[in-house]
């Protein structure tokens, strides 16, 4: 196998960026600004992180308790990120899709029962250059948020933790990948 320096990635150009949408939104198909999905906003310098998590059997021979085989069980993939600015995007993703109401130039928050699923369509954009690498997940949910700090020594961080349920997709337009 050849070593090209040219497929070593570094993303995080100032046009990647996560997106996200009403569950059933139309979903791009490739590369064009997605419509219907709004950005999240400026996020920390520790970008995207995908994860994924596999669960397995081992199932072992009666004689000497050798392994034999293994099965994978379970497949569960998140992402994460952290969110930098505050704005209606991130409140409704830290409080379950509550939107502001504003009145008299003051935004009020309700918030309500948090305990219901708050399914949404997501976009990842990570560019490098000329390269980008786009998830596209027609459904994830915010499964896990971090605390968020508020205090003058610090920048206030939305941190989250998005499960994804079901197939997504994968599109780039890296060379290496588009003709391998």
């Amino acid at each position: 196998m050849a070593k090209d320096l040219a497929n070593v990635r570094i993303y995080g150009d100032e046009s990647s960026g996560v997106h996200v949408a009403a569950k059933g939104t139309t979903a791009p198909v490739d590369l064009a600004t997605p419509t219907g999905f709004t950005e999240v906003g400026w996020l920390s310098e520790d970008g995207v992180d995908l994860d994924r998590n596999e669960d397995s059997a081992t199932f072992n021979a009666w004689q000497g308790g050798k392994v034999v085989r293994k099965k994978t069980t379970s497949v569960d993939d998140t992402f994460k990120f952290q969110a930098l600015e505050e704005n209606a995007t991130t409140v409704g993703l830290f409080y379950k899709g509550q939107a502001p109401v504003v009145t008299g130039g003051v935004a009020k928050i309700t918030v309500t029962n948090q305990i219901l699923s708050d399914e949404r369509a997501w976009v990842v954009d990570f560019v490098d250059g000329a390269v980008t690498k786009r998830l596209v997940i027609p459904n994830g949910e915010v499964t896990g948020r971090a605390s968020v700090p508020h205090k003058n020594t610090d920048m206030s961080i939305y941190e989250f933790t998005v499960t994804i349920y079901g197939d997504y997709f994968i599109y780039s337009n890296a060379p290496s990948l588009v003709t391998p």
